[in-house]
């Protein structure tokens, strides 16, 4: 009897179990999820400002020299750096603060090696304008580079490029009572790539 009475206990406790349980088994379907609408959008996510690569480029290679340093180099005082640019070319541009003959002016400009042969071609033509031909060139400074100018009735008017690291880099010299030679536009074309 014992027997019995366990057999049926535990029938009716699997058979009480078996009720509880869900019946199918398988994946279940959850209907859409809604969120909640705000009258106002998402932010954007926040990204930092950038400024115009030349304009970034003309600051930091304008900040190479002091007014003062400038003013030594070509011999003669020069006003503050007027940062600019000139096509493709970032530009620096130092004038004298009296006017002379020849204009009084240092100059550097930045821009893509790729840019070399085009840039060369400007500034031989813009030399030869002023009838300024004696080209040299600059062994030793950068891959590739040449100076040219003279001195033209007495003004001294020099200009180098030179390709170096990627990168061109055109300088000036020029104005009458100025230091401008074929050795002080080598001397500051080397400073340059020097600083930067």
């Amino acid at each position: 009897m014992r027997f019995v009475v366990l057999l049926v206990a535990c029938a009716l406790l699997v058979a009480g179990c078996a009720g509880e349980e869900p019946t199918t088994y398988g994946p279940t379907t959850a209907g859409p999820i809604t969120r909640p609408k705000t009258a106002a959008p998402e932010p954007a996510p926040s990204q930092p400002e950038i400024e115009e690569p030349t304009e970034t480029a003309a600051k930091t290679l304008c900040e190479l020299f002091s007014t003062a340093e400038i003013s030594a180099r070509l011999g003669l005082p020069v006003r503050e750096v007027v940062a600019g640019k000139r096509g493709p070319y970032s530009v620096c541009t130092w004038t004298t603060v009296k006017p002379v003959e020849g204009g009084g002016i240092v100059s550097i400009t930045r821009g893509d090696a790729n840019q070399y042969a085009a840039f060369s071609q400007e500034m031989i033509a813009e030399a030869k304008s002023k009838k300024a031909r004696g080209r040299k060139q600059l062994e030793g400074v950068g891959d590739e580079g040449f100076a040219i100018g003279a001195s033209v009735s007495g003004v001294p008017i020099w200009y180098a490029a030179v390709v170096h690291a990627d990168r061109l880099t055109g300088v000036q010299l020029s104005g009458a009572g100025s230091k401008s030679s074929v050795g002080t536009i080598k001397a500051f074309m080397i400073e340059v790539l020097a600083r930067g």
